[in-house]
């Protein structure tokens, strides 16, 4: 009589509990990449127009909004990066990368407010066009210097020199307070924008001096 075996039943160890691991890729990760790089060259838009106002507490946004945009860098290039650059491309990359956000908030600062500082605005505007295009090439890992002589670098120039002629021919026509001149001329007192000219009242006559005699002098 003849038994059959069970089949001997190999237990497995309990596997102890890994950690999530990192997705470069996901949503969340490139999300916080991008928002860090939009968030710096925001502030710093913000910084380099109103600058005037109040330096010191503009240029302290700057430097934070540099440092904001500086972080941006770093996790897209560095942390989610599918390769690392070498020490030499990284300080290359984190140097352009200042350069451009400068640019970028050149731009759009200019843009933004160039009702309220015409004149500033005017030139801040294509200097930042150009300053981004320059800087991308230097940054971008495809991009070579050869890009900055080619036909689409003559085209940013060109759109450079026409926003600077079409913006300071508009800032001309532009208060530094950001509202138009008015040309003509009134005899009332300064209005406020929404108020109409006031007129003033003629000035009223000295009352005649009294003749010798003591009764009022009068003209026939």
């Amino acid at each position: 009589m003849t038994t059959v075996l069970e089949p001997e039943r190999h237990q497995t160890p309990a596997t102890k509990h890994r950690r999530p691991v990192f997705d470069k890729k996901s949503l969340p990760a490139r999300y916080s990449g991008q928002m860090l790089y939009f968030m710096g060259a925001a502030l710093i838009a913000g910084a380099v127009v109103h600058y005037p106002i109040n330096p010191s507490l503009y240029a302290i946004i700057c430097v934070v909004g540099a440092f904001v945009f500086l972080l941006g860098t770093i996790v897209n290039e560095f942390v989610l990066a599918d390769e690392r650059p070498v020490l030499s491309q990284a300080v290359s990359l984190v140097a352009f990368s200042l350069l451009l956000s400068f640019g970028v908030g050149m731009v759009g600062g200019g843009i933004q407010h160039f009702e309220q500082f015409p004149e500033r605005s005017a030139w801040m505007t294509p200097i930042g066009l150009l300053m981004s295009y320059v800087a991308f090439v230097a940054k971008d890992s495809k991009g070579r210097w050869q890009h900055l002589v080619s036909p689409f670098a003559a085209g940013v120039v060109v759109l450079s020199a026409l926003v600077w002629l079409g913006m300071t021919a508009l800032a001309g026509t532009i208060g530094s307070d950001g509202h138009s001149h008015d040309h003509g001329s009134t005899t009332g007192t300064p209005a406020k924008p929404d108020q109409a000219p006031v007129k003033q009242d003629p000035p009223a006559k000295a009352p005649a001096e009294p003749a010798a005699d003591g009764h009022t002098s009068h003209s026939h």
